[in-house]
């Protein structure tokens, strides 16, 4: 069954899988647990997010970790979309976003512009004023596996890339 309204995710959400800081990692996995058999939404600049922060690791550990990326991005029904002449001129005109990048910019104003769900461990985003109504909670962790048995077993293996803080610098 498809949501009515699809949730929105970001690269720290996607990213958050494999990050260093235990309580980003298990939130981020609690999301996909709670989403893996519905509809997210990801726009096609926050996926090129995190393949810039994988591009930048050593080729061994792209290697550990596309796997699970590829199997995940081909099980689980992300959809991927672009931005839209309201979006970009709505991230243009928010003269209140100055501060964010362009991409949150957009980010945000995909959001608002589409009354669309967003879950993000972003702080900036978080203390945004115009997303407050859209912000999710992320779901709680459950015991066991979060993924079916051979994603599963694919994402302990990519557990040998770490993600840090600094990982996103220069990527958004």
């Amino acid at each position: 069954m498809t949501d009515p309204i699809i949730p929105v995710i970001d690269a720290t959400v996607f990213m958050g899988m494999h990050h260093a800081d235990p309580g980003i990692r298990e939130t981020s996995l609690a999301f996909f647990n709670a989403f893996y058999s519905r509809q997210i939404l990801m726009s096609f600049g926050q996926i090129g997010m995190c393949d810039a922060i994988i591009w930048k690791k050593s080729r061994q550990l792209q290697d550990v970790y596309y796997p699970f990326m590829d199997v995940l991005h081909t099980d689980m029904d992300i959809q991927r979309q672009g931005y839209c002449s309201k979006v970009l001129k709505r991230a243009c005109l928010q003269t209140n976003w100055a501060h964010l990048s362009v991409e949150k910019k957009l980010l945000a104003a995909q959001v608002v512009e589409h009354q669309q769900p967003l879950f993000t461990h972003d702080s900036a985003l978080r203390e945004l004023e115009a997303l407050q109504p859209f912000l999710q909670p992320f779901p709680s962790l459950i015991n066991g596996p979060v993924f079916p048995e051979k994603l599963q077993s694919l994402y302990e293996q990519s557990r040998e890339m770490s993600i840090e803080q600094e990982d996103f610098q220069h990527v958004g």
